[in-house]
């Protein structure tokens, strides 16, 4: 893979400490503890539609379908990282694990041939005294620089229903700006689908940045909360 998808370490990410707790996912900048994208997403967004789905098909069964989820998530997630860091992958150990390497390299198969160079996989990114988090990939796809973030879901996707992933691009994006100098304004999600299917959605230019100034209302919305 080193030919074909070249590293091109233009910026310098700094690591970052991440605590987990009841009040969210925080991110330690020297003095700073930020609060991760997503959980700004989470508390400023509108829960009455997954609060609905998870009443019908039952508490329960609800946690188990979201734990199935993340576990086969994670799974992918672990193709292309441990893919562009050029490491083996573990043997599978169980059903969920291949699925989610399956779905992982249907993604790869798919999508990475666009993918020209790589500035950082599982880049750490913050923006100072508001946000922080971690962006799957940052590079040039399609002759531009982007934001690149891996989605699995269970059913395929309209854009118009997965606004937070173009709202966390956004954050991404405008936390690369202030500390990297840079003005990226092209946004990737990437989306392998269980029944088989992929989906590349993409936010640019002028549509980009409304998702930028909306993400923004929604940090001030979170801070006015918290401090409320």
């Amino acid at each position: 893979m080193v030919s074909l998808i070249p590293w091109n370490k233009l910026y310098k990410y700094e690591a970052l400490e991440r605590i987990d707790s009841t009040e969210g996912r925080k991110y330690v900048y020297g003095d700073q503890r930020l609060p991760s994208v997503t959980t700004i997403l989470s508390a400023t967004g509108d829960k009455s539609s997954l609060e609905a789905w998870a009443a019908r098909v039952g508490p329960e069964n609800a946690e188990n379908i979201k734990n199935e989820a993340s576990t086969i998530g994670t799974h992918m997630h672990t193709v292309m990282e441990r893919l562009l860091a050029h490491k083996d992958l573990p043997r599978p150990t169980n059903w969920l694990m291949t699925q989610g390497y399956e779905m992982g390299y249907r993604l790869v198969n798919q999508y990475f041939k666009h993918l020209e160079c790589v500035f950082g996989s599982e880049v750490p990114l913050f923006y100072p005294e508001k946000y922080a988090g971690t962006a799957d990939l940052v590079g040039v796809y399609r002759g531009r620089q982007a934001i690149i973030d891996f989605k699995q879901s269970n059913k395929p996707k309209k854009k118009e229903w997965i606004q937070n992933y173009f709202h966390q691009l956004a954050a991404y994006a405008m936390a690369h700006d202030q500390v990297h100098g840079t003005s990226i304004d092209y946004g990737v999600i990437l989306m392998a689908v269980r029944d088989g299917t992929t989906a590349e959605f993409t936010t640019v230019g002028h549509e980009f940045k409304s998702y930028k100034e909306t993400w923004m209302r929604r940090v001030e919305q979170y801070y006015a909360g918290i401090g409320g």
